[in-house]
């Protein structure tokens, strides 16, 4: 028996196209999105996709060092695979030949059919419990490994990987207008023409989100905790990033993503109006100068002994009047923003010749940031700010918590206010 299986193409060459080619991938945005796929290191990530089964694999690749035999796992689970694989397809080729003539009666035809369930049961015997498909399986050795994975990969001797196509998720962003169109004429399509998207009902708008692990950290929070899609708006990291893809651990595959400017997404909200939009912002001084007086929340600068914030709950304030003050809307949009950039800043890649455009986006986020109603989470006043990624979590779980409360509160008990604070009541 070969070492490899006969499917597999030993690759030795450091100029190897499809080498260069899955390098150029795993280092350029422009490739990713020429291409069309990610790479993905590791067998249990590659089981994962390969379970869910809508994943669709151009090339499976082992690290395969034939001086450093015997090959050992992960990289012989894959090989073992693929081995029992070709033995079914060449089992599955035959076809038992029975020794009988027709017209031999009754007898002879219960012969025939209790060899064919005899071959039946001998040809799934051993069949795995699934196969890995792809388009092809190579073998590297540990160097050219090494260079499809990128240095800050930490592999092994005998290491997992593959090329995976990038899901196209447009269909749950249908009513953002076509690509080729411009945003002034964006802002024109009547919203009778754009299609509502009533699968969202928990929209996460990452700003600014430049750090591949915080972004990764986040995709895999998001996916826990059933968030159903995201948007990034200009200067947000790559979701298919390598170091995004291992720190999510593939999960951003599975994401539906949309990448557009601020004016997209005041389109998008404005056909979709049952979307709420939020924004977590760091928690104003008015109201951490309140105190809790007769029950009510007052200003006051001179006493601070008594809080009014329970410390355990959001702070809401720009809350609208149209909205009960009991629970959440049902569907809802919550903008995160980087904690170095802050929510009222855009992002500076626009030029001289964009400028308009930049304009255009400044003015969108300004007026979404108006009326988005603004949402924080208490914290000791020793600590500035939190990380990114754990200030989502928190958020999202915690919005969770607080939309679930809605359907799970009994009849008979009287509905919880959220702590929300009127700046003009103060």
């Amino acid at each position: 028996m070969s070492t490899l299986p006969s499917r597999f193409l030993r690759i030795t060459a450091s100029n190897n196209h499809l080498v260069k080619r899955l390098e150029r991938i795993r280092t350029s945005k422009a490739a990713r999105q020429e291409e069309g796929h990610v790479v993905i290191q590791g067998i249990k990530t590659l089981d994962e996709l390969v379970s869910k089964g809508h994943h669709r694999i151009r090339t499976i690749g082992v690290t395969f060092d034939e001086h450093k035999l015997p090959i050992r796992s992960p990289a012989l689970d894959v090989i073992t695979k693929v081995r029992q694989q070709e033995q079914e397809q060449q089992r599955q080729h035959y076809q038992p030949q029975l020794d009988v003539e027709d017209g031999q009666g009754e007898k002879d035809e219960m012969k025939r059919k209790a060899l064919q369930e005899e071959h039946k049961g001998k040809q799934f015997l051993h069949v795995p419990r699934r196969y890995y498909e792809a388009d092809q399986f190579v073998a590297v050795p540990p160097k050219l490994t090494t260079r499809i994975l990128g240095t800050d990969s930490v592999t092994s001797a005998h290491e997992v990987w593959a090329e995976v196509a990038i899901p196209n998720h447009d269909h749950f962003f249908l009513n953002v207008s076509k690509k080729g169109m411009k945003v002034k004429e964006r802002a024109q399509v009547k919203a009778t023409e754009r299609r509502k998207v009533s699968d969202i009902r928990r929209l996460l708008v990452l700003d600014q989100i430049s750090d591949p692990g915080n972004m990764g950290l986040i995709i895999r929070s998001a996916k826990a905790l059933s968030w159903d899609a995201a948007w990034h708006t200009p200067g947000t990291v790559d979701q298919y990033n390598n170091k995004v893809v291992r720190a999510s651990r593939a999960l951003c595959l599975d994401w539906p993503t949309k990448t557009g400017s601020w004016r997209e997404l005041e389109i998008f909200l404005e056909a979709n109006p049952d979307l709420t939009l939020l924004v977590a912002d760091m928690m104003p001084k008015w109201i951490l100068n309140l105190k809790e007086a007769h029950g009510l929340a007052t200003a006051d600068n001179t006493d601070h002994s008594v809080s009014c914030l329970n410390p355990y709950e959001l702070v809401w304030w720009n809350w609208p009047k149209s909205l009960s003050k009991t629970h959440l809307p049902e569907k809802i949009a919550l903008i995160m923003s980087s904690e170095h950039h802050g929510v009222k800043a855009i992002a500076k890649f626009y030029t001289s010749s964009n400028e308009s455009q930049h304009q255009d986006d400044q003015g969108a986020k300004s007026r979404l940031l108006e009326k988005a109603i603004r949402v924080s989470i208490p914290m000791n006043p020793a600590v500035e700010s939190m990380n990114v990624a754990a200030a989502a979590t928190a958020m999202m779980w915690e919005l969770n918590r607080v939309l679930s409360q809605k359907t799970i509160r009994q009849s008979s008990q009287l509905p919880k206010r959220l702590q929300i604070f009127d700046e003009r009541a103060s």
